[in-house]
Order: structure tokens, then C-alpha cells, then sequence
């Protein structure tokens, strides 16, 4: 009987057949360095999203990189169709390639799937997750955990699972930011030469690199003083920056970071440069919202109190900020909810820029001043010059947000005479699972673009009529590789009985007329998790403040709907549709019902025996085409009042009439109808029009016709000659024994 037969200690074999106890292999785990431990877990925690379809801007990189693998040298050489209308990549794209060439080294390598896509770029996060580690060994005694408080938030994890540049640029800031502290300390030019190089690939990842320069510049003079060789740091990215600018000018005949500077300095929406800043507050502070649950092993009470003095006013202004209106309802009520989480996200962004600012008032030293301008650099960034706010365009700053957690924790810790502990990592925990919530909830919501695409594909797409769909991020994706087109402004394209998909959640789409098109479907995709970070209904907007305020919600999500139309009339290839048949657009009447039915949702989760919320309700989704949700709306207010006799006459219009069989109860809809003609008094034209369409149903065409003549008699007595009209041409199917069904 052996040892673990027997009960005894068990025992590990290396690979020269001696045995290690148990104690020992416990001290070979142990001596594993923590950064190790660190990646592993990273990793493990970003394996769960390989699968996560194209989403947002991925098919941007996907595009130019699958140019690449085509023709190398010529990387935005080619056209598409993303504003709206087929134009070249270089106006479409203003982004530096480096991402694109990573892609499309991992597409030659391992094929074009999303899971080994996204297993090449876990690899940028962990290169950041790493530097961040060993840059927080200069200015700190717990690097480990100032890189748990970098990664460990929504920001972080969600921003690693897409297949744009940001953890690409991350992981060569931070490594151009190590290897400069390793150059100040010991007069390496080896280090200045590799840590400008890093800056260049960084500039060549995204323009934003480009603000590594200053900062190098500044913490290089703060610290040694003097012009040294460390300049070479700074200064050699400027030679990545003419190459680029050299290369797409002979390319393309024109400097791509210029272009990009113009779009960066136009007019930005998002409110008022105050509007923006607070905006820019509640990105930070909800982007790093773990560090907010450290406040207490951070500052003392006293401290606390202090900051309370400088949120408390920032909150108190918030009903002159326009973009923060969503925060309460057309009758002034406030969403407390969306309050809470704002109120959460702001305090957090004012408690970042308050570790920044105390930490340099208490160090003023070159460390200390890094990690202020660099903080400080990106938010100034983000709010002002970059074309909008969103996460992406912060995230540069994770790496100071964890170092200067740490430092503050060890200065808490000294003032306060406590030693050292790990407890400060509990308050990380909660965090960290909410970043994979939320990663969970974005992956759920790229998912939706690419289920979307399949259903519309299957269901609207022929030989004999072609599906045409605006909107883009991951939908356009998939959309095209099923064989759907892009709609172009100003082109002659779908011909009459073609369809046409339009996302309600989308951007660079253009209206269409009412006159041209008309809804046959909606398509509706519930969301699977009560969160989201893109939704303009709750104000999310963490890919495009243009959404909303806030980087992500926790709360009632609405479902994803797909609007599809189809084409009655030619479009004019010389002018917009909607403006050639000055008409209403079909868009913006989809919107408007989308604000309506919100509105409607609202009320009655507030209070649901509010009836008149409840028929608006169901008149909308017969508008939208979604007669099943009517029927159950409808019944709803019958279950409230019974009486209601425009409910009774709606119900049993759909269930005589219904285009889907399914729904169609004669039966039933002759007894409603009869119960709302009671309660008329036989004196309805509208209710007795419904009570001729419910005995066709039921095959009772004698009573169906003498009912339609009743109603055109009564309608023609009160001028109503909209519903004359229409039963003259009911009259006609039902004396040939036909009952009425809409298209």
C-alpha cells in the first residue's frame, strides 16, 4: 500500500524521480513572484470573453487589418461605407495602423475567429497589467497592489475584451514609463533609446500616445534638473511622428494626425465645457469606481468630511447641466436610482483627482508630479480635445489611479500607526466582480449586433429581394458577411419590396420617408443582465458620451430593437429621400415612439394601475408592428376595468383582423365587441366598424354586413369620412363572404 493509499502525506515527482513533500511543493508555490499569480488570474478572468463577437469600432481594425493581410504597404487603402456613404478608409479611420497590423498577424496566423482573436489580444493586457507592477515598484512598497487597483475595474476588464488599440496603448505606455525610471536611475541611454521607441509604438498604437512626450519631458526635468541624455526618451518619438505623417502623405496626400487633430478640435457634443467636465468626472469615477470602496482604509474621517465639502456642490449643480436632464422625468420626478449611481460615479471622479493633488501637496517631488500631470493630462484630454468622451479615452490613466491608491494607503497607513495588511483588498473584490458584470453585460450586448444580424438574414433576405441595413459598430460586421449592403445617402439602391434594418441604437444613420418605406417588422432582444454600457435610454455611453453621461448603469435596461422597413418607392439617386418626398421620417417616427413607450414604462413602474399608460402602450406597439404586446396590454387594462370600452374595441380589432393567424380569435373578438357596442350605445361608427370585422371572423357575414352598413350610416352622419371610406371597402369583402385581415 502506498502513501496516499494509506492516508499518508502525498507526494509530487520532478522529472529527475525524487519526491517533494507537501511542505515543499507549498514553499515552491510560494515562491512564485505575485506578478505571476497576477497575470494568471487576469487571464483566466478575460478566457471567459474569447468568444465575444465583433462590437463598437472592432470593425474598423477588422476591416483596415484584413487590408493588410491583402496588401501590407497600403493599410488604409481601400473604401467603405461607415458616415453613411462608401468613402476611402483614410477619411473614415482616424486612427494610427499598429492594432491593425496585430490583427492581421493573428488573422495570417491562427484564421479570422473571434476566440483566437481575442486570445492574441489578452496578451496586450497582461504586457500592461505587468508594466503597471513594475513601474509601481519606483513609487511604492505594494506594487501588487496598485496593480490589482488598475485592473480590477469596469474600465479595465471591459476594454480587454475588445479588438481595438487602448490595451495595446496601455501596456506601451506603461512600459515606456518603466524603462524611462529605469534610465533616470541608472543613466542607461540603452533605456532612454528602448523607452522612446515604446513612446513611438504608442503614437503609432493612437494618437493620445502622442502625450507621452510632455510628460516625459516634465519628469524628466523635475528630476534630474538638467539637460541630459534622457532627452533621448522624449524625443525620439518625434521621428515616429514625421514617418507617419510622411508615409500617409505619400500614400494618401495627407497627413493623418493633422486631419485628426481638426476632427479632435471641432465642435464636440456632450453640453457646455462645465457640462463636459462633469461628464468627464462620472467617466472617472465610474471607470474606476473599486477605488471609491477604499475611501476608508484611505483617508481619515476628518479627510472624508472634507471631500463631502467638495462633491456635495458639484452634486447641487447638476440640475443647470443639461446633460444630466435624463436624471428626471418630463413631470420633474427624479430617477433615484440613476441619481444614486450618478451621484456614486461623480464622487468617485472627484476622489481620483483629490488622490492626484494630495498626493503631490504631501510628496512635491518628481514622482508625485508624474503621477499628477499624467492624471491630470489625460482628463484634460478626454474632456476637451478628444471628438468625445468615452472610457477608451481614459483609460491611459489606470496605471497612476493604482499607484497612487497604493501610496496612499502607505501614507494612511504611517499617519494612522497601523501596520501593513491585505484588508484593503476586500473592498477590491466587490469591484472586480461588478468589472466582470459589466463585461458579461458589453459581451451580451456585441452578441445582440451579431444574433440580430442572423435573424434579419434569414428571415428578410432572397434571391429576389435584397436586405439593405443602416448602422455599423459589430452589426455591420456581420451584416455584411451574410451579403447584406450598406444603405449610401443619395444613391439609387433598394427597389420597391426590398427591406431595410435599422438598429434603434445606432449612430451615422440617415432618415428615410414615410412616403418610401413602411415598418412591416420589429425585431426586440431583451437584455440578459439588469446593466449595460451603451444605452441612451439610462444615459450610458462608454464607447461615445453622445449616448449619455454615465460609463455604465446598474438598473432596468430596455431591449435592443431592429426596425425593418420595407421599400415601396424607388429612392432618387440625385437627393436625399426624405427631402424629395417631404414627408415624415420613418426614423424619427420610430424614435418618437421609442420616448413614448419609455415614457409609458416609466409610469408604470411607478404605479401599475395607471390605465392610461397602459392603452398608450398598446397603441405603440401596434404602431411598432408588435400586436401580441397590444393584446396583452389590452388585457391588462380590462383586468383593471372592465368596461373600458376603447380597450374591448382595440382587443377585438386585433383578435378579428390580426395579419398573424395565431392571434385571430372570432370568437372571442365578437364578444368584446358587442360588449363595446352595448357600452356606446350603438351609437359608435368606430366600435360597430370592429364589431363587422369580429362577425366576418366568426363567418357571420349577414350581421358583418348589416353591421358595416350601420357604421358607414352613423360615420357618414358625423363626418367621419375616414371610416366610411373604410367600411364602403369592408362592405365589399364581407357581402363576397371574405373577412378583413391587415397586411
Amino acid at each position: 500500500m502506498n502513501s496516499e493509499e494509506s492516508g499518508g502525506p502525498r507526494i509530487a515527482k520532478n522529472d529527475d524521480n525524487q519526491t517533494l513533500s507537501s511542505s515543499q511543493v507549498g514553499h515552491s508555490l510560494a515562491a512564485v513572484p505575485p506578478v505571476v499569480w497576477l497575470l494568471a488570474l487576469i487571464f483566466a478572468c478575460l478566457a471567459a470573453f474569447i468568444g465575444k463577437p465583433a462590437h463598437i469600432d472592432d470593425t474598423l481594425f477588422l476591416r483596415a487589418a484584413e487590408q493588410i493581410q491583402r496588401h501590407p504597404a497600403n493599410f488604409y487603402g481601400f473604401e467603405m461605407n461607415w458616415f453613411g456613404a462608401t468613402r476611402p478608409m483614410v477619411e473614415n479611420f482616424d486612427n494610427p495602423p499598429l492594432a491593425c497590423y496585430y490583427l492581421a498577424l493573428l488573422g495570417s496566423m491562427g484564421g479570422w475567429s473571434e476566440p483566437v482573436l481575442h486570445l492574441g489580444f489578452i496578451i496586450p493586457a497582461l504586457a500592461a497589467a505587468a508594466g503597471i507592477f513594475f513601474l509601481a515598484r519606483n513609487y511604492t512598497g505594494r506594487p501588487m497592489l496598485a496593480a490589482i487597483a488598475a485592473v480590477a475595474t469596469p474600465l479595465f476588464v471591459i476594454s480587454a475584451t475588445t479588438l481595438m488599440c487602448d490595451l495595446l496603448l496601455l501596456a506601451f505606455w506603461t512600459w515606456t514609463l518603466v524603462f524611462f525610471e529605469n534610465g533616470l536611475r541608472n543613466g542607461s541611454r540603452r533605456a532612454y533609446f528602448i523607452s522612446g521607441v515604446l513612446a513611438g509604438l504608442a503614437f503609432w498604437t493612437k494618437f493620445s500616445g502622442l502625450a507621452l512626450i510632455p510628460l516625459l519631458l516634465a519628469y524628466g526635468w523635475f528630476k534630474k534638473r538638467r539637460w541630459a541624455p534622457w532627452l533621448i526618451a522624449p524625443l525620439l518619438p518625434l521621428a515616429f511622428v514625421a514617418a507617419y505623417e510622411w508615409i500617409t502623405f505619400l500614400l494618401y496626400r495627407k497627413g493623418v494626425l493633422l486631419s485628426a487633430a481638426g476632427v479632435s478640435s471641432s465642435p464636440i457634443p456632450g453640453g457646455s465645457g462645465l457640462g463636459r467636465q462633469f461628464v468627464g468626472l462620472s467617466f472617472v469615477g465610474g471607470c474606476f469606481l473599486p477605488t471609491l470602496f477604499c475611501v476608508p482604509w484611505l483617508w481619515s474621517v476628518r479627510s472624508i468630511l472634507k471631500g463631502l465639502c467638495v462633491v456635495v456642490p458639484c452634486l447641487a449643480l447638476y440640475p443647470y447641466l443639461g446633460v444630466f436632464a435624463l436624471l428626471w422625468d418630463p413631470e420633474g420626478r427624479p430617477d433615484w436610482l440613476l441619481c444614486v449611481q450618478s451621484a456614486f460615479f461623480i464622487a468617485g471622479g472627484v476622489h481620483i483627482l483629490l488622490l492626484a493633488l494630495t498626493d503631490f501637496w504631501e510628496h512635491r517631488d518628481a514622482n508625485s508630479l508624474l503621477l499628477l500631470f499624467w492624471v491630470l493630462g489625460v482628463f484634460v484630454f478626454a474632456t476637451l480635445f478628444n471628438w468625445t468622451l468615452n472610457g477608451r479615452s481614459i483609460l491611459p490613466m489606470a496605471g497612476a489611479v493604482g499607484i497612487l491608491l497604493a501610496r496612499r494607503f502607505e501614507q494612511h497607513a504611517r499617519l494612522r500607526q497601523k501596520a501593513y495588511s491585505t484588508a484593503i483588498l476586500w473592498p477590491l473584490l466587490p469591484g472586480a466582480a461588478l468589472s466582470l458584470l459589466l463585461a458579461r453585460s458589453d459581451c451580451d450586448l456585441a452578441n445582440t449586433g451579431r444574433t440580430a444580424a442572423r435573424d434579419l438574414c434569414s428571415r428578410y433576405q432572397s434571391p429576389e429581394k435584397t436586405l439593405w441595413f443602416e448602422g455599423h459598430w459589430g452589426f455591420q460586421y456581420y451584416m455584411e458577411q451574410r451579403g447584406a449592403r450598406a444603405l449610401e445617402r443619395g444613391f439609387s439602391q433598394p427597389a420597391p419590396g426590398d427591406f431595410v434594418a435599422v438598429p434603434s441604437e445606432a449612430v451615422n444613420l440617415f432618415d428615410l420617408s414615410t412616403y418610401l418605406v413602411h415598418l412591416v417588422a420589429t425585431l426586440e432582444y431583451p437584455p440578459k443582465l439588469p446593466c449595460a454600457t451603451m444605452n441612451s435610454e439610462v444615459g450610458t455611453g462608454f464607447y461615445a458620451a453622445t449616448a449619455g453621461p454615465f460609463p455604465w448603469t446598474v438598473g432596468y435596461i430596455s431591449p435592443e430593437r431592429y426596425y425593418v422597413f420595407q421599400v415601396t418607392k424607388s429612392l432618387s439617386s440625385t437627393s436625399n429621400a426624405l427631402d424629395e418626398a417631404h414627408s415624415p421620417g420613418a426614423l424619427v417616427q420610430q424614435f418618437w415612439f421609442e420616448r413614448q413607450m419609455r415614457a409609458c414604462q416609466r409610469a408604470i413602474r411607478r404605479n401599475p394601475t395607471n390605465t392610461m399608460a397602459r392603452l398608450e402602450l398598446a397603441a405603440i406597439a401596434e404602431q411598432q408592428c408588435e400586436p401580441a404586446k397590444a393584446i396583452s396590454q389590452y388585457r391588462a387594462v380590462l383586468n383593471l376595468t372592465p368596461d373600458s370600452d376603447r380597450a374591448l374595441d382595440k382587443l377585438a380589432w386585433i383578435l378579428a383582423t390580426s395579419s398573424e393567424a395565431q392571434l385571430r380569435n372570432g370568437k372571442e373578438a365578437v364578444g368584446l365587441a358587442e360588449r363595446a357596442s352595448g357600452l356606446t350605445g350603438h351609437s359608435s361608427a368606430r366600435v360597430l366598424t370592429t364589431l363587422g370585422a369580429a362577425y366576418a371572423e366568426q363567418g357571420l357575414f349577414a350581421q358583418a354586413v348589416a353591421a358595416s352598413r350601420e357604421a358607414s350610416e352613423l360615420a357618414r352622419k358625423n363626418n367621419q369620412p375616414e371610416i366610411l371610406s373604410q367600411n364602403e371597402a369592408l362592405l365589399q369583402l364581407y357581402q363576397a363572404k371574405r373577412p378583413f385581415h391587415q397586411e
